[in-house]
């Protein structure tokens, strides 16, 4: 039976070159590790540019070694990039399975803001995805640098649910409804 999705060719596995926190230390046992050897080498060698989300985003660490590892190993989800995996400019972590189409974190680097870099990730989220308007959250601090990037992709804003992801802080909808059980 034919994947019902374009299937993309893999990207290349490189060992963290990081003192960081592995993947092994955040699944629930080492023979967890044994079950997703190629999706943890390379949720590795993203984790360093993407730890400090964990600030703005609380248990960003567990969600990405407990969701995004497997989902990576299941074609669910992948990581898309732009430039060297070391170095990475921007990355996009996005997911499609029978429930929801979700582009679930889109970073870009602070040299790379502001040049295209962004939009270019969000295009190729979109096509990974396979669908033109999914599932994309932004917090209430980001709101405003997010919105032309919304715009150009005719993201429509259809929920602000205050405290999801932290306390006090509104974070902004597009493209759907987010349901506690769709946090992911």
């Amino acid at each position: 039976m034919p994947h019902p999705f374009p299937v993309r060719a893999p990207f290349a596995i490189v060992p963290s070159m990081s003192m960081m926190q592995s993947a092994t230390s955040f699944l629930a046992s080492p023979r967890d590790c044994d079950l997703f050897p190629a999706a943890a080498g390379k949720a590795d060698a993203f984790w360093p540019a993407l730890a400090h989300l964990e600030a703005s985003y609380p248990g960003f660490g567990a969600w990405y070694w407990s969701k995004v590892v497997p989902g990576l190993d299941n074609a669910t989800r992948q990581i898309l990039h732009v430039g060297d995996v070391e170095n990475p400019a921007a990355i996009a972590i996005v997911k499609r399975d029978n429930i929801e189409a979700k582009i679930c974190t889109l970073w870009v680097s602070e040299t790379c803001r502001g040049k295209g870099v962004g939009g270019e990730l969000m295009a190729e989220a979109i096509d990974w995805i396979g669908h033109a308007h999914p599932l994309f959250t932004v917090p209430a601090e980001r709101y405003e640098e997010f919105r032309p990037l919304m715009a150009r992709f005719r993201f429509e804003e259809t929920m602000r649910i205050p405290s999801l992801y932290r306390s006090g802080v509104v974070e902004h909808v597009y493209n759907g409804q987010l349901l506690p059980t769709l946090v992911s």
